[in-house]
């Protein structure tokens, strides 16, 4: 298999290999998709050479890491699938990763409870010191429990001797607590995945702790010599057993973010027809949808083995031995490859405006090679946009979460709708001299000639460039240096959103007489009828033949 030839084509440590195949039900293709960070093949054309039926996807894994457009479904398939392949012990032999932390006492050895998966979940890799683990608020947490037991070796004495047997041994109980309450608990078992619900609220932290108590009972038997004979052999022995009994809690940790996604905002339909829709949000996403496309965040993913998992130590009595894991988690993560938001369809959907705070872009884990945005980006926590829909009525928003299964829909009741409505501007001069001009402006609504305060509502008139706002009864008187030709003046309203009714923008232009148009306008009121007289000269001359014309002969 393609992998399988992945797994063997690359050389290094064996942490960075995957493991030798697809396998719980995850197929080929997607499997070689779960393994950033792995060591990449240096010779694709030999590779592909040795590798038979490999599709484009796996040929493009052997060579370096594939982003994913959203958290993958697979991952939490092969983490259920792969835990069963932790290896098998009996009482002699207990198996820990590397780092697990350990409990001794006396009879019970190398104890230890260890969470293999969080799921669904995802790894936000927001910054370079911001990186939760963000929970669904629904989900499973699997884990697994060791451990061995050491039992005192016999003694002997003169007189006295002590064995012991081994009764009973049981996890007798797993528990999975949430901040100290316990949300969720089963009968032992080596292997557990306990489903839970996280109460609270997005973006909440959380410490889920996986707790487990292991029990131990064993039988210390003791004889005693009381009498003996002339040659030494023991005549009356004193036989009692006792039971003795041991318990360990033992538990491992993992610091999360309840991640639920809620939206909420505006909605407006523009003059035209378009879709205006403001969304907001609780926490890091991934976007939304609007009619005919959809408005994409600046997160991609990646699947890759949780390192933590990379070597497993198996331990007796004798020592302790290490070797690669057979059972390897994966985990999901985001990171930023955009610096903003990006429309899908930019011919159809125009992205106005995004509100959000700037962060430092994270740095990849090592060996994950992918490309992450270098800089500064915006992590939005709310975006505007305008759709073309061609009648397309909204009836409901989806937004996308960064944790798989935690998209939301909500009714287009959920958001306000704010009216958008025509604006109209007038301007006329109140008084004009050959340096200055005084103009007053009048902004009103259009549909119901109430008057529009610009002071108090985003947005501001401009005349001849200068900006100014109206009043209480929507006008501003201004006094301008006479411009030439005319006086200019825009209404440019603020974002629909921010104050309601929102406005579409009017203008209005005003012209101004220049000394020499008024001279001229003069001679044109002279030059008519004078004109007008002398034509009429001209053809009484032609008609009569009276030598009137021109009316200078005689001069």
């Amino acid at each position: 298999m393609a992998a399988l030839a992945l797994a063997v084509a690359v050389t290094g440590y064996s942490a960075s290999q995957p493991p030798d195949g697809a396998d719980h039900g995850v197929d080929e293709t997607t499997y070689c998709t779960l393994w950033a960070g792995d060591e990449d093949v240096s010779n694709l054309t030999r590779w592909m050479n040795q590798t038979e039926n490999a599709t484009d996807v796996c040929t493009l894994a052997a060579a370096t890491d594939i982003p994913l457009d959203s958290p993958p479904e697979a991952v939490e398939r092969w983490n259920r699938g792969d835990l069963r392949d932790v290896p098998v012990t009996d009482t002699n032999r207990s198996v820990y990763r590397e780092n697990a932390t350990l409990t001794d006492e006396k009879f019970i050895r190398d104890a230890h409870v260890s969470v293999f998966a969080i799921q669904p979940s995802t790894r936000a890799r927001l910054s370079p010191t911001d990186q939760p683990l963000y929970v669904a608020p629904n989900g499973s947490v699997l884990g697994m429990i060791d451990y061995r037991i050491a039992l005192p070796p016999a003694t002997t004495t003169t007189n006295r001797s002590e064995s012991w047997n081994l009764t009973t041994h049981e996890i007798r109980r797993v528990r999975l607590l949430a901040n100290e309450t316990e949300i969720a608990n089963a009968s032992g078992t080596r292997l557990v995945e306990l489903p839970y619900t996280l109460g609270g609220y997005g973006g909440q932290p959380s410490t889920l702790r996986l707790e487990a108590d292991v029990d131990v009972s064993l039988t210390k038997r003791t004889e005693t010599c009381l009498a003996w004979d002339r040659n030494g052999t023991c005549t009356a022995v004193n036989r009692t057993l006792t039971e003795v009994n041991e318990t360990v809690t033992v538990s491992d940790e993992v610091e999360v973010v309840r991640y639920e996604l809620s939206v909420s905002g505006y909605r407006a339909t523009y003059l035209d027809g378009d879709l205006g829709l403001v969304v907001y949000k609780n926490q890091p996403w991934l976007g939304y949808a609007v009619p005919g496309g959809s408005v994409r965040g600046v997160w991609r993913f990646y699947a890759a083995r949780d390192g933590e998992w990379d070597t497993l130590v198996t331990s007796t009595e004798r020592g302790q031995t290490s070797a690669p894991s057979p059972a390897v988690p994966v985990q999901a993560a985001a990171f930023p490859v955009e610096s903003g938001p990006t429309p899908s369809n930019r011919s159809t959907i125009q992205l106005v405006d995004t509100y959000g705070v700037r962060m430092d872009s994270p740095e990849l884990p090592e060996h994950i090679h992918l490309d992450v945005l270098e800089g500064r980006y915006v992590a939005s926590y709310g975006i505007a946009t305008r759709t073309q829909t061609d009648g397309t009525t909204l009836e409901n928003v989806t937004a996308f979460g960064l944790v798989r299964g935690t998209d939301t829909t909500v009714p287009n009741t959920s958001f306000a709708r704010v009216p958008i409505r025509r604006s109209n501007l007038t301007l006329t001069v109140q008084n004009e001299t050959s340096q200055r001009v005084t103009v007053r402006v009048w902004l009103r609504d259009a549909q119901t000639g109430a008057p529009i305060n610009t002071t108090g509502r985003d947005g501001s008139v401009f005349v001849q460039g200068r900006q100014i706002q109206t009043n209480g009864v929507g006008m501003a008187i201004l006094t301008i240096t006479r411009p030439v030709g005319g006086i200019t003046a825009r209404y440019e309203p603020g974002h629909w959103w921010v104050d309601i009714p929102g406005y579409r923008g009017d203008s209005d232009v005003v012209a101004l007489d220049s000394p020499t148009i008024a001279v001229l306008a003069i001679l044109f009121e002279f030059a008519v009828p004078v004109s007008l007289f002398l034509f009429a000269v001209f053809i009484v001359d032609r008609a009569t033949g009276w030598r009137l014309w021109p009316p200078w002969r005689g001069l």
